[in-house]
């Protein structure tokens, strides 16, 4: 006898964001002072499962788009996301050192000194785009991982066989109290944009950020806006 066929609704995936958010941000709690060794291994990660996925990644792209060069993808997509995580690899440790301010009056007389000491936020979402899908998830990932923080993806919904491989992606790479991603159509976008982050980061056309924007107010969740438009070159 076959097993019933297991669905997942709505509320299912809805009830996992939730829930994997719980997860990481308790896990971000106590793991406490994020080692430079451990973003480092989390960073070069990204690299190898993006090295190994290529192929898999131009075959998925080229399928999204009907036709995307080979070496359009391998340049915009794959080497792309590879150089900011690589950058980040090379200066995390720098980046993660305090910085020295001037002590403002009258603590100055008094012996004060001042510095910034750089902390991570916590779990960060990202909204990827349609146009560089690839590209777009692991650029953000890069500063996220670099900076002690846990994160949670949404791809887009308009590249469905990229999505997919990302998917296989950051399951492989990552436990997902690490990094996780959720894969759907608008009304998963929605809710996912209305979770609580600690910081959200989204790509995408500025009709859309008015959506997104609306929905992280709710929690007076703070968000990183890269939208389109007239270039100002």
């Amino acid at each position: 006898m076959n097993a019933p066929e297991q669905v997942t609704t709505q509320g299912d995936i809805e009830q996992q964001m939730r829930d994997t958010l719980a997860q990481q941000r308790a896990d971000y709690l106590k793991e406490g002072v994020v080692s430079a060794e451990t973003r480092i291994d989390r960073l070069q990660r990204a690299v190898d499962v993006l090295v190994k996925y290529q192929d898999k990644a131009v075959d998925a792209l080229n399928s999204d788009f009907s036709c995307r060069p080979r070496e359009v993808t391998l340049l915009t997509d794959v080497g792309a996301g590879i150089a900011p995580l690589k950058h980040a690899i090379k200066h995390v440790r720098k980046w993660m050192k305090p910085e020295k301010r001037a002590t403002m009056f009258p603590l100055n007389l008094f012996g004060g000194r001042s510095r910034i000491e750089y902390q991570p936020l916590g779990v960060v979402g990202i909204i990827a785009p349609w146009n560089f899908p690839v590209n777009m998830v692991f650029a953000p990932l890069a500063g996220v991982l670099a900076a002690g923080n846990r994160a949670m993806i949404k791809p887009s919904e308009f590249t469905p066989a990229t999505s997919e491989v990302l998917a296989e992606m950051i399951a492989e790479a990552y436990d997902p109290k690490e990094v996780a991603l959720f894969t759907g159509g608008p009304e998963v976008g929605q809710a996912f944009s209305s979770l609580p982050f600690d910081h959200m980061i989204f790509t995408g056309a500025t009709s859309i950020a008015r959506h997104i924007l609306a929905a992280a107010s709710k929690n007076l969740v703070p968000v990183t806006l890269e939208l389109g438009g007239k270039s100002p070159v």
